[in-house]
């Protein structure tokens, strides 16, 4: 289950279901020489957030290893929000998740219909298809 958790967590990192995230600038500030004034609304850009080499390195691959150890300061793992915004729900989400994964991938292979099919690139990366597939029954 541990593996599976990586998974989970680097998948979310990769294809985060947050686009973005609106917050109130509490004081005025500066920002790479830009002043927020307070009260301003200021959009985070979760998939920045979780491309940023600083935080994940060799951001654009799917890697597990990232995961061994690793603990994200705060903010640095934005795909249920962070701060008093935090989905409540966020733990309960992703054992929900981890329970069917286990089940479906022992009991279940996917057969893709259309491998190589056409993808779209804008807002995220998307099987044109959906990724159309059949299920079918191993057990």
């Amino acid at each position: 289950m541990k593996y599976l958790s990586k998974v989970i967590d680097e998948t979310l990192r990769i294809r985060t279901n947050i686009f973005s995230i609106f917050r109130e600038a509490k004081n005025e500030t500066y920002l790479n020489g830009y002043q927020i004034p307070q009260g301003w609304k200021v959009l985070v850009w979760t998939s920045a957030v979780h491309m940023d080499p600083e935080i994940y390195p060799n951001p654009k691959e799917f890697l597990l290893s990232i995961w061994n150890d690793f603990i994200p300061k705060a903010g640095a793992f934005l795909p249920f929000s962070t701060g008093s915004s935090t989905c409540p729900r966020a733990d309960l989400a992703k054992l929900e998740v981890t329970i069917f994964l286990h089940y479906f991938l022992l009991n279940y292979k996917l057969v893709q219909l259309n491998p190589g099919g056409p993808v779209n690139y804008f807002p995220s990366l998307d099987p044109a298809d959906n990724c159309l597939a059949k299920i079918i029954k191993i057990r």
